[in-house]
């Protein structure tokens, strides 16, 4: 590299040692260092915000604890991008491999509980895994759009926390009307929501 785009770099950045950075220095470390995480994730192919896995969690937190220490010059900028970079990496092969492996799935990820059955609440699941009956109600009203758990097939605590249910088909109501005796019969079928 060039004396003048080192002397440039370090003139925006700081020094790649850890450094007490002024102020503008830190917009640029922030922007830096931001571009360098949002590429990371991406070429990684994490889920960090959506239908995030305990191990996407600590990724996230543990990638926006290295970029703070990078931002505020505790930690260099190239030891930065390779902590974020080996973190990522890890998290990647981590994940290709529990995809492969439904056991070691289990152990990194969690189990699913079964939580309702046939409308029937599964009190021991809902102990297992910290849900009050209140809470299972609320999420029957927020995700499944009703209150009647007897229209519930299965409810399950998927493996990300979140509860997920499986409604009950309802056959529809058949209901014939003559329209004149004996001439014309019309056929309405009534399903329920």
């Amino acid at each position: 590299m060039s004396t003048a785009l080192l002397d440039f770099f370090e003139l925006a950045f700081g020094s790649d040692a850890p450094v007490k950075p002024s102020l503008v220095q830190i917009a640029a470390r922030s922007v830096l260092l931001f571009a360098i995480a949002v590429a990371l994730v991406h070429l990684g192919k994490s889920r960090l915000m959506s239908r995030a896995s305990a191990v996407d969690v600590i990724l996230g937190f543990v990638l926006g604890s290295l970029l703070a220490r990078g931002i505020g010059g505790a930690m260099s900028l190239s030891a930065t991008t390779v902590a974020m970079a080996t973190l990522v990496a890890v998290h990647w092969l981590l994940t290709a491999v529990t995809f492969r492996s439904h056991w070691l799935g289990n152990l990194v990820k969690g189990h699913c509980h079964l939580l309702v059955s046939n409308g029937e609440i599964q009190h021991e699941s809902l102990h297992r895994s910290h849900i009050s009956v209140h809470d299972l109600l609320e999420a029957l009203r927020l995700r499944a759009n009703t209150d009647d758990l007897s229209r519930v097939k299965a409810a399950f605590k998927e493996r990300s926390g979140d509860v997920g249910f499986v409604l009950q088909e309802r056959t529809p109501k058949v209901v014939e009307v003559a329209v004149q005796p004996g001439v014309q019969t019309v056929r309405i079928e009534l399903s329920g929501t």
